[in-house]
Parts: C-alpha cells; sequence; structure tokens
C-alpha cells in the first residue's frame, strides 16, 4: 500500500514537474512570450514556442531545367541571396526562413502541380472561393477544380517568386484558393494579378514589379521619341501564349495613349502586326523571322522614305536572340532586294524586350554571335537592343538595396543579373513584411501586415508601397540598352503618371 501511495506521489510530482515546464502559455504575438520565444498557433490556439520550432516555409516554383531555366535559376538565386542575408541578421525574430523549391521547367502543367504540393491541397465538398478555380484564365484550358481547395498541414505560408505567365494562370488559381499568399511573380501580365477575375480572392495576390501594360507604354513612348509615327511602323514578336498575349494588349492599349487611335485601315483584330512563336521552342522562330522580313520589305516597297521601326519583343532569351539575328542578318544581306529596297540604309530598327526575356541571357547570346558586315561597317548585333528592366541597373546604381545585392552576389562568387536582382528585391519587400508582422503567421494575418507596408526607400521609385486597395509595390521601368560588351546602359526612365525621362 506504501509502494502504491509513493507511486502516486511520485507520479503527481512528475507530473506537476512536467505541467511547469510544457504548459503552453498563451499569447497575441512574440512580445507577450519572452525568453525569445515566438507566438506561433498550435492546435488552433496562439501559443508561445521556441523560434527553431516555428520556421517560416515559403514556396517557390520556377524552371531550373529546359529551354528557359536561366529565369527560375536567377529569380532563385535572387531569394536564397535574401533568405540567407536575413537568416544571418537572427531571421524573424528568431524564426528562419526556408524555401521549399519545386522545378516546373516552365511547363503549365507541372507549375499547377507544384501549386498544389507546396499548399498541400485538399479537395472539399463546399464550392469553391474563387471565380478562377472553376473558369481558366486562358480559354480552352480545363477548371483548377470543381469544388474548393483548402490548405493542408503541410502548406507554406506564401508562394514567392512564381516564374512566367503561362505557369501563373495555373499556379495562382489553386494558391489563392486554398488562402495562401502569391507574391512577387516573376511575371507583369494583368490575368489574374493585376485585373478582377479573381474577384475578393485578389486579397492574397501581390505584385512587386510594374505591369507588361506600364512597360508597353514606356516602349511606346520611347518609340515615339525614335520617330515611329503609326501602327504600320510598330511590330510585336511575341510568345504564342498567354504571356505574349499579355504583352501585345499592353501594346495596342500604349500605342492608343501615346499616338492615338488606330486608323479604319488597321485591322480590328490585329491592328499592330505581331510574328508568334511557339514556347520552349525556338526552331519556332526563323519561319516568323521570315514573315517579319517580308513585312518590313513592303514598307519599303513604293517610296524611297526613311523608315523607324520600333519591335516590341515579349519573349524568351533563345528566341528573341535568334529573331534579331535573322533581322539583322537579312537587313543587311547582299542579295536582290538591297539593289532595289536599299533596306541597309532605310531601315531603322528598334528591338526592345519586355524584361522577362532574361536580360543577361539575351546579351551573352547578341555578344557571342558577334557582328553583321553593313555599308559602313561591323555593327554588333547588340546595337539598337534595349530592355525595359523594372528594376535599377544593378551596373550603376548607388542604392542600398543595389549595394546590398551586388555585396550578396561578390560574396558567393557567381554572376550578377537583372533575373537574381528581381528575385532578391522582390524577396526584400517581403521580409519587411514578415519583420513587420507581430502576431502567428498565417496567410490572412499577414495580408493586412503587408496592406500597411509603406515605401522602403529601395530606389524603385517615389509611388511605391502597398495599401489595402493596391497590391503593386512599384510602377517604375528602366530602359536599357545594350552595349557591345554586353553591359547595359542606362537610357530612360519611366513612372506612372510622369513623362519619360532620358539619360543622354
Amino acid at each position: 500500500m506504501r509502494r502504491d501511495s509513493f507511486g502516486c506521489a511520485v507520479a503527481m510530482v512528475m507530473f506537476a514537474g512536467c505541467s511547469t515546464v510544457f504548459e503552453p502559455q498563451q499569447c497575441a504575438v512574440d512580445k507577450d512570450c519572452g525568453g525569445g520565444l515566438v507566438c506561433e498557433l498550435r492546435g488552433g490556439d496562439p501559443v508561445c514556442v521556441h523560434p527553431e520550432d516555428a520556421p517560416l516555409v515559403i514556396g517557390q516554383s520556377a524552371p531550373i531545367s529546359g529551354t528557359n531555366q536561366a529565369l527560375g535559376t536567377g529569380m532563385k538565386l535572387g531569394i536564397e541571396l535574401a533568405f540567407e542575408e536575413q537568416n544571418a541578421l537572427g531571421g524573424i525574430r528568431g524564426r528562419k526562413l526556408e524555401l521549399d523549391f519545386r522545378d516546373d521547367a516552365y511547363t503549365p502543367e507541372l507549375a499547377e502541380q507544384a501549386a498544389r504540393v507546396l499548399v498541400d491541397a485538399k479537395a472539399m465538398t463546399t464550392a469553391p472561393r474563387c471565380p478562377t478555380t472553376t473558369t481558366p484564365a486562358v480559354a480552352g484550358q480545363e477548371p483548377i477544380s470543381s469544388t474548393g481547395l483548402e490548405r493542408g498541414p503541410k502548406a507554406v505560408l506564401a508562394v514567392l517568386g512564381s516564374v512566367g505567365t503561362p505557369t501563373m494562370v495555373r499556379s495562382a488559381p489553386v494558391v489563392i484558393e486554398t488562402g495562401t499568399i502569391f507574391f512577387g511573380a516573376f511575371t507583369g501580365a494583368s490575368t489574374i494579378l493585376r485585373d478582377d477575375k479573381a474577384a475578393t480572392c485578389r486579397s492574397y495576390i501581390f505584385n512587386v514589379r510594374a505591369s507588361y501594360a506600364q512597360e508597353a507604354r514606356a516602349t511606346m513612348e520611347f518609340f515615339k521619341k525614335r520617330g515611329v509615327v503609326d501602327h504600320r511602323h510598330v511590330i510585336s514578336f511575341d510568345q504564342n501564349d498567354s504571356f505574349g498575349q499579355a504583352g501585345y494588349d499592353g501594346l495596342v492599349q500604349g500605342y492608343k495613349e501615346v499616338i492615338g487611335p488606330f486608323p479604319g485601315s488597321a485591322d480590328p483584330t490585329t491592328p499592330i502586326v505581331r510574328f508568334r512563336y511557339t514556347r520552349n521552342d525556338d526552331a519556332s522562330v526563323p519561319a516568323q523571322a521570315d514573315a517579319a522580313e517580308s513585312y518590313l520589305a513592303s514598307l519599303l516597297t513604293g517610296n524611297t522614305s526613311v523608315h523607324n521601326v520600333g519591335i516590341m519583343m515579349t519573349d524568351t532569351y533563345g528566341a528573341g536572340a535568334q529573331f534579331i539575328h535573322e533581322l539583322r542578318t537579312w537587313q543587311y544581306a547582299n542579295d536582290s532586294q538591297q539593289g532595289t529596297l536599299d533596306k541597309a540604309n532605310r531601315l531603322k530598327l528598334h528591338f526592345s524586350n519586355v524584361s522577362f526575356v532574361g536580360p543577361n541571357a539575351l546579351s551573352e547570346r547578341l555578344v557571342a554571335l558577334g557582328s553583321v558586315a553593313t555599308p559602313s561597317g561591323q555593327r554588333p548585333f547588340t546595337d539598337s537592343v534595349l530592355v525595359s528592366q523594372v528594376v535599377p541597373n544593378y551596373q550603376s546604381d548607388s542604392s542600398e538595396v543595389i549595394a546590398s545585392y551586388n555585396r550578396l552576389i561578390a560574396m558567393k562568387g557567381v554572376q550578377p543579373g537583372f533575373t537574381s536582382l528581381e528575385g532578391y528585391i522582390s524577396t526584400r519587400v517581403f521580409i519587411a513584411g514578415l519583420l513587420a508582422h507581430q502576431g502567428p503567421f498565417t496567410p490572412d494575418a499577414l495580408v493586412k501586415t503587408l496592406e500597411q507596408l509603406p515605401d522602403l526607400s529601395l530606389g524603385l521609385g517615389a509611388s511605391s508601397g502597398f495599401s489595402p486597395a493596391n497590391h503593386q509595390y512599384s510602377n517604375s521601368v528602366w530602359g536599357t540598352i545594350i552595349e557591345p560588351d554586353g553591359s547595359f546602359r542606362n537610357l530612360y526612365f519611366w513612372s506612372q503618371g510622369q513623362p519619360i525621362q532620358f539619360f543622354e
């Protein structure tokens, strides 16, 4: 009997001891905890836990294999630089930032699969919360789901730095349907990200970069300054999917705003002539280049004028470099057309690529192609090739964010680039939101914090910042021209509501 009483007493003491050590302390914000603990949800209740047990896991889906792998590799690098930098500073009050990465090879089907895994999507029996779940953003595609989807226990806090428009239109609906944040996608498309297709689910979407429509507007202002006078002297080279369509729609709108309405003679469906290649298939480019050459020849026929032609390219680096090479080679070829059309002297071509192109990869390919013989001597294939950037020029800008990026790149021993810079800047903005947030980390709670994020003085323009009514951080575009050695020189700066400013 005594043994039983003793055992009971020991058990009570042990239970009491465990209760003292492990009884969870209630909290509302991190500072309620003390002792280096942080406030997180456990079993639905906000309690104090050790930060090592509360890492912030962020997902990313991007291509690091396939034709356009440089785009995903760059974005992933930029995110990792920012995560490593912040973790070295103690993370988010002790919480480490972790990246759960999936390679989608710039393929819509793989991107959707990756999104489902990252948010641990579980099918529900209830109706979807978002219109984009049942109504595809691209006509002809299958719905994401006929029922609602919920976040599973292994879901990431947010999906960051998704790469591409055709991939985004399949991944973003999955992410936002589950009530997960879709932040800083590497695309300027309006569809889903900047329009009303997602209805109230738009609250989970945050863009950092300027849109393709804004890039197109800046591009049209540049073309006008270079003597482009009408719609016949504007060409679109674009990818034959939702990415290309986003750029084309922006170009048409930009033309109306900068030049004016299209004349009655313009095609009502395609008022600006366009030549479209197939995604992930650079072999589809030569046929489009041939068609563009025929069109340019028609401009020269029957007159002796000099023609300034603006070519906006909603493309990726491989296709873009090939198209430029084909057109320049044709323009300066010593063929029968040269004698009748004098295309070498009468055509002034201005190539402007959107930021998604992969500026550094494009530059490297054009430099590798060398130069073409012209009546006035050798001309590099980089000549008159621009990229409308949505981040400052890391080769010349002196802002703090650029200095930090260049320092981290040098420490890592890798090459800098505009794509990794965009990944780094987007992640810096995201981390600022994490640092500002004080309570347990849930997507819904973090949305409210992000909506109060002001201009962080990162050098992205005076109108930077988020608000409940504005989920796009930056509205600025930097026009850069590729030099013969592959470097980038600032040509112009454009910001929403301001006239274009040239540096030369």
